[in-house]
């Protein structure tokens, strides 16, 4: 059997069979670490700073690993991407006939775009938000899947995807295209992303806005719902506490200006 050799943080080296995956290596160092995983970073032996990795993805080569935990901001980045992924499943499960723009993790949570005749609803909103943790709670592993470029681009068009199938078009140079799914939902990524929906707990759809396709006006207007996602219900709530002492403060500001005003007499 091939090995090769994994090098640790600490400089430990590790002599593992060709394909083993970083999460295998992290249980071999303790299962603490293997619950805590998040993502990996893997570089080849001689280049610093590597990729960000799926846990569950072979390792084919050398490679310097490193574990990343609740404790890394990357891993935030890619567990908010993770959350993304799991609003567009859940918008396709109750609108199966929405057209699907992009979802990136940004600031303090994510957003992910939609084409959908009708505008999304605060009601709309409180359905998305309970078939989320409808879905998370599922445990649905998000797993990724390698296509042809053409079959990408016919798995796109049966189902008339027309963004997503633009998208592969011109963004996949590689013959083979990196898809995820979660559960049925199914989407053209480079990744990586987090195991599973389970660690997917502490989020909230903010609000809807108005958004051209690529940012270019003239091209079709989507719905880009944004949310607030953090990885404890600790941490979300202090975000949205000072979201609320914030809009506060500016109430009292607004107030104190509209009484100077009217004391000086302008209404």
């Amino acid at each position: 059997m091939d090995t090769i050799q994994v090098t640790l943080p600490d400089g430990a080296k590790r002599e593992v069979p060709k394909g083993t995956t970083p999460v295998d290596i992290a249980r071999q160092i303790s299962p603490r670490l293997a619950d805590a995983a998040l993502v990996a970073r893997v570089a080849a032996p001689n280049n610093g700073e590597g990729e960000l990795f799926d846990l569950r993805r072979p390792l084919e080569g050398d490679a310097k690993l490193q574990i990343l935990t609740e404790k890394d901001p990357d891993a935030l980045f890619v567990f908010r991407h993770s959350a993304a992924h799991l609003l567009a499943a859940a918008v396709t499960e109750l609108f199966p006939n929405v057209k699907l723009g992009i979802g990136p993790p940004i600031e303090n949570g994510f957003f992910y775009e939609f084409l959908r005749e009708e505008a999304f609803t605060p009601e709309d909103l409180a359905k998305i938000e309970a078939k989320m943790h409808e879905l998370a709670a599922q445990d649905l592993p998000n797993e990724r899947k390698l296509l042809p470029k053409p079959e990408a681009i016919e798995l796109y068009k049966k189902s008339q995807q027309i963004f997503k199938c633009e998208l592969v078009e011109e963004k996949a140079i590689e013959p083979m295209v990196s898809f995820y799914t979660t559960g049925k939902f199914i989407d053209f990524c480079r990744g990586p992303h987090i195991p599973s929906t389970k660690r997917i707990q502490a989020f909230k759809l903010m609000s809807v806005a108005g958004a051209y396709w690529k940012g270019h006006e003239g091209n079709p207007q989507l719905q880009r719902i944004y949310a607030a996602c953090f990885f404890t219900k600790k941490e979300l709530d202090e975000y949205l506490h000072r979201l609320e002492e914030a809009k506060r403060r500016d109430h009292r500001k607004l107030g104190a200006e509209l009484a100077m005003i009217a004391a000086l007499g302008f209404f």
